[in-house]
């Protein structure tokens, strides 16, 4: 049995119900949705069919749980489902950022996407950011910001992101995705109500360096942890100005009406970004699917941050060679391989001396 996991306690709690959706829906294998509410209780039903069903709890639900050390779906103390591996669907905190990871590791199911380590620095936009230096990859300037700092002396605080990056500049909270909590800084009122704005969401606050007339490019890349990865098609977003918003993203007919694919930044851009959509892959230590974000301007291809857990899995991106089923029967095999890898290790240790007690 295949676990989708979708919801989750995430301000991108909505956006992981529509992959949920899709990614049950498209699942080629015997399948049942695991859904986690926003209060974090765990759900499972047989009528998972809309969003406002689920958001309603319309599903004919009961409520479940896994146990530490068993690969077993339960219903109070019933047994209800042996899961063969979880399909993570789950967007944002909790879920995308290795702690949902850990727990299935804990069980012993394989599950789909990143391990918990690449999966927290794929969350976290300064350490990823690192990452991306360290590969020699090009990434905006930028600088980090604290609510400690920041609330023990706030002019003290800012002086040095000032003098560090100009105006204007965008302000993220450093735990977060779907551009939830980011806003551009024109001057320096507008500096602390972004940050009072991030700070909301987060402890830490990234501020960076905003680019004007830039172009966002996206690509998604695919891999198993044992052979090549593979890039996707890239992605152009279209219809915005400075920085895509939550509302772009989600909001209507998105891939219709407000993406292209591939993006039109020529054929020598285009090759160039997959090239280096799989060295941030790489550098980051990512398996199964993610999706690496880009802003090209003036020749440059600058990484933003990378997804490990993409929207619709990222399926619109590899569409015109994998039809989503098969794609998902690729991240399932690609659990099962590093499942497998790990059960070839030692994990006890037996000292050939007897430890003497004190």
């Amino acid at each position: 049995m295949i676990a989708v996991f979708f919801g989750g306690r995430s301000c991108e709690h909505d956006i992981s119900i529509i992959t949920g959706l899709q990614a049950l829906s498209a699942c080629r294998r015997e399948a049942v949705g695991v859904y986690i509410d926003s209060d974090g209780v765990w759900w499972t039903g047989d009528r998972f069919d809309s969003v406002n069903a689920v958001k309603q709890g319309r599903f004919g639900g009961k409520r479940v749980h896994l146990r530490p050390s068993e690969p077993y779906l339960y219903c109070k103390n019933k047994r209800l489902y042996k899961i063969d591996a979880a399909l993570l669907c789950m967007h944002g905190m909790l879920g995308e950022d290795g702690c949902m990871q850990g727990l299935l590791e804990m069980c012993g199911i394989p599950y789909t996407g990143s391990g918990v380590l690449a999966s927290a620095v794929g969350m976290n936009k300064l350490f990823s950011k690192k990452i991306f230096e360290s590969a020699g990859l090009s990434v905006l300037p930028y600088s980090r910001i604290t609510r400690t700092e920041y609330e023990s002396d706030a002019y003290a605080a800012v002086k040095p992101l000032i003098e560090k990056l100009g105006f204007p500049m965008i302000i993220k909270p450093c735990n977060l995705g779907s551009s939830i909590g980011i806003t551009i800084a024109k001057d320096v009122n507008s500096l602390y109500t972004s940050l009072r704005v991030a700070f909301e969401w987060d402890d830490i606050v990234i501020a960076e360096k905003a680019l004007e007339n830039f172009i966002e490019v996206n690509c998604a890349v695919i891999g198993d942890g044992e052979g090549d990865a593979l890039p996707s098609d890239t992605e152009q977003p279209v219809g915005w100005t400075e920085f895509l918003s939550f509302d772009d993203k989600y909001s209507g007919d998105v891939k219709a009406t407000r993406h292209k694919i591939p993006a039109d930044v020529g054929t020598e851009m285009n090759e160039k970004i997959q090239e280096l959509a799989v060295t941030a892959y790489n550098a980051v230590g990512c398996e199964g699917v993610a999706r690496v974000d880009f802003l090209v301007k003036d020749g440059e291809a600058y990484v933003n941050e990378i997804n490990t857990i993409p929207g619709s899995l990222a399926n619109p991106l590899f569409r015109r060679d994998t039809e989503f089923s098969k794609l998902i029967d690729k991240m399932l095999a690609a659990a099962a391989l590093r499942k497998a890898r790990f059960d070839r290790l030692k994990h006890a240790y037996t000292p050939t001396t007897p430890i003497i007690g004190k």
